[in-house]
């Protein structure tokens, strides 16, 4: 039994939530935490201690999504073969093997190559499984809400993360991070274990997906916007370094920036079902792509937090209608992993784009002026959503 259950949340909240999602709810937080000590700082552990030059950061991640692109027909396989929660648990041993192998690098660098590869492991066992789980059990009449909450939850864990990542930098050395956020990130496996799937085997078969891609065209070239989500955890948090230098106040601006966007996430849930979420959606993907260029003359700190207190605000202006509409199209068929596969693979592909593309501007240029331009053209392919 979850808290979620018997609570009853104000209407800006999902009401009434299933065990299977409060249940997912507990593992996402204690999951997002882990990562929100970290994630942050990983593309700076890979510039600044690794020594990887901004195109060598990019070409990294763009073997991780490339790889994840055609490793994630197979995490669809193993979530129809063994369930959705055994899914997320087996993902988990691979996102600690990830950042142990990119803690080892900073010593050796080809230790690179297994990083890469058990990341895009861990990202093909864990969101196929995530997605099916939100669109076969959230309630079609506050789907938005859903989502909405535990994308409030994943933020409530982004203001404390980054904070604690940037403090524990300080005093203990970065290193300390990827440990800590092991151990953190072992302890989401409890609610998975606390949970009872119940679930029919149906064999997942990739041209399900490839049928999908040919019905849902114009939706799925949409998913491609998520390249610029590549460059907004990548490069992003290393020009922000750049202009901060230090560990703890990189933590602490991400920190403030997120507590300002949180609130907002909750309210548009709710709005989201009570209006057209094509509507909303245009008009936060017009608003989110200008709040990329808002980024062109940032050169202070003062200027760094409001735009990135921005960009996160008006980001939920665009994920949570994307998430509510991709679910509901999911769960229009009669077994969700095909479309949540091809979401998947689809946002991989984009991402792989945005990072090769990112990668050759930035060699040719030095311009991360030039990489925020970039960023805002892939978000403009939410409009096909």
């Amino acid at each position: 039994m979850t808290f979620f259950e018997h609570f009853h949340l104000p209407q800006y909240f999902a009401t009434k939530i299933k065990k299977e999602i409060g249940q997912l709810y507990s593992a996402v937080a204690i999951g997002n935490f882990a990562q929100a000590i970290i994630t942050l700082f990983e593309p700076i552990f890979l510039y600044y201690v690794v020594g990887l030059s901004i195109p060598e950061v990019l070409l990294f991640f763009a073997a991780v999504y490339g790889m994840y692109a055609l490793t994630i027909p197979f995490g669809g396989k193993i979530a129809a073969r063994f369930g959705y929660y055994h899914s997320i648990f087996f993902s988990i041993p691979f996102q600690i093997g990830f950042w142990f192998f990119v803690l080892g690098s900073a010593h050796t660098i080809s230790l690179l190559i297994p990083a890469a590869m058990t990341f895009a492991i861990q990202k093909s066992l864990y969101w196929p499984a995530l997605h099916a789980i939100l669109a076969q059990y959230a309630s079609k009449q506050q789907r938005g809400r859903e989502f909405s909450l535990m994308y409030a939850i994943t933020n409530i864990m982004q203001i404390v993360g980054p904070m604690l990542g940037g403090v524990l930098s300080a005093v203990l050395g970065i290193e300390s991070l990827f440990v800590i956020a092991s151990i953190v990130y072992l302890s989401s496996a409890i609610p998975l274990l606390w949970t009872k799937e119940v679930f029919e085997y149906v064999p997942y078969k990739f041209h399900e997906t490839w049928a999908l891609y040919k019905k849902h065209s114009t939706s799925f070239l949409g998913y491609f916007g998520f390249g610029e989500e590549l460059l907004v955890l990548t490069i992003w948090p290393i020009f922000i370094f750049l202009i901060l230098n230090n560990y703890q106040d990189t933590g602490l601006l991400v920190t403030i920036a997120t507590l300002v966007a949180t609130g907002l996430a909750l309210y548009i849930g709710f709005f989201t079902d009570k209006h057209s979420k094509q509507s909303l959606l245009r008009a936060g993907t017009l608003i989110y792509s200008l709040a990329w260029l808002a980024r062109l003359p940032v050169i202070s700190p003062f200027a760094v937090f409001i735009t990135d207190a921005i960009s996160r605000t008006t980001k939920t202006l665009v994920f949570i209608p994307v998430s509510a509409m991709t679910y509901e199209s999911a769960d229009e068929h009669p077994e969700v992993l095909p479309y949540v596969v091809g979401f998947e693979q689809v946002l991989a592909i984009g991402k792989l784009l945005a990072a090769l593309l990112g990668m050759v501007i930035f060699a040719m240029t030095g311009s991360f002026a030039l990489l925020f331009i970039l960023a805002a053209i892939f978000s403009l392919f939410y409009f096909l959503i």
